[in-house]
């Protein structure tokens, strides 16, 4: 039997959460369709796919996707799906390649996703195939401060115009004033819905109890909400809260235009997330592999010729900032909160911290419901439920 709390008959359906949204198949199928198919997708730095032919494949949503740099320098995304049997192109996550051969029955595929050979082409004489009909299907594509976003909409809206004014200038400051390259790769294979990884990235109220090191050592500065769920909250750091030995490394060698200390993290929605620490960038995002289960990965970014003493200050930024308290901390929280969010007998949960506000400090909850609102937006409900009024059992 369903537990109903009181508490939310006496809240406003935009501050509380139906706990089937996490666990519900016919949810996390219009998800799929409608929030990651409504949205622009990040899925690489443009570093990683640099020279003509260098390509990155992945999964968004269970469909392998191929992301390649064409003969004209231009960045292409295709499903990773070859034309004649289904079978996956690339099997490699990373790597060169002149042009693209499926493992199955050799089907060749160009930079350009032209289908350019196959075996015993004269076998189809007859059939009314024609081989310029049968390219790799092409996603949209494009890129914004080294940023590599695709979306599975054939005419989106444009990239910048999706992302908005305020996050592109935002994020300008260091992306658009240095050439950057990954320098470390970091993946979470875990057990729980997207949605627990998007909202505890933009919950500023764990942070002192989950997070001793930055209730010392790093400040909340205000927060903004932007257009199309996307937020911008703003990150110091106390030296007084920082051992004085890690600290005079973590201090060093600021990334271009950027202070000592500055520092932001950037949620762009539904499943990216920049993080600026001073010295180093996280790029962070889920992906989404089932109902339950997402592969959380992290991009950690430095500047192109950096060298070895740098680089080793920057990883120490990361693993100081991001890793440790990701690995040690927040991963717990994650499973802990699966485990009860789905359970069947709890229906609510609670997003009511905070008046509403597009600005603000780091312990409301409105960068949680902001996410909710853009949520509604692309699912076509009224409330954060799998029915529109919050109501029944």
């Amino acid at each position: 039997m369903t537990t109903t709390p009181e508490v939310a008959g006496h809240l406003a359906p935009d501050r509380v959460v139906d706990n089937r949204v996490y666990s519900d198949p016919e949810v996390f199928a219009r998800e799929v369709a409608q929030v990651f198919g409504g949205s622009w997708l990040f899925v690489c730095h443009e570093s990683e796919v640099a020279n003509v032919g260098d390509f990155i494949a992945t999964n968004l949503c269970g469909s392998p996707v191929l992301i390649t740099r064409d003969h004209d320098e231009r960045l292409r995304a295709y499903f990773n799906v070859c034309r004649h049997r289904g079978c996956r192109v690339v099997m490699e996550d990373s790597g060169h390649a002149s042009a693209f051969r499926c493992p199955y029955h050799f089907w060749v595929y160009s930079l350009e996703g032209e289908l350019v050979g196959m075996s015993g082409p004269e076998s189809y004489e007859g059939s009314g195939f024609n081989q310029e009909d049968h390219p790799l299907v092409e996603l949209a594509c494009d890129s914004m401060h080294g940023l590599v976003f695709v979306h599975f909409d054939e005419d989106p809206l444009a990239l910048e115009e999706w992302l908005g004014p305020e996050m592109v200038e935002g994020i300008a400051k260091p992306l658009a004033n240095g050439d950057y390259v990954v320098i470390k790769r970091n993946n979470w294979d875990m057990p729980i819905n997207w949605k627990i990884f998007a909202e505890n990235v933009r919950d500023g109220y764990h942070v002192p109890f989950v997070h001793p090191f930055f209730r010392k050592a790093s400040p909340p500065g205000p927060y903004n909400l932007y257009r199309n769920g996307h937020a911008l909250q703003r990150l110091g750091m106390d030296p007084n809260g920082i051992e004085p030995d890690l600290w005079s490394k973590i201090r060093l060698h600021p990334l271009p235009g950027v202070e000592e200390g500055e520092g932001y993290i950037a949620n762009i929605f539904p499943d990216a997330n920049i993080t600026l620490r001073s010295n180093v960038v996280s790029i962070d995002t889920q992906r989404t592999v089932g109902i339950d289960r997402v592969m959380l990965e992290n991009r950690t970014l430095g500047l192109r010729g950096d060298s070895e003493e740098v680089l080793e200050v920057r990883r120490l930024s990361q693993d100081t900032w991001f890793q440790n308290p990701v690995e040690l901390e927040d991963l717990p929280i994650f499973r802990a909160q699966q485990e009860g969010i789905t359970s069947p007998h709890v229906r609510y949960s609670v997003v009511a911290r905070g008046q509403d506000s597009t600005t603000g400090t780091r312990g409301d909850d409105n960068r949680l419901r902001h996410f909710w609102t853009q949520w509604r937006a692309l699912m076509g409900t009224e409330a954060n439920s799998i029915q529109p009024d919050m109501g029944g059992s």
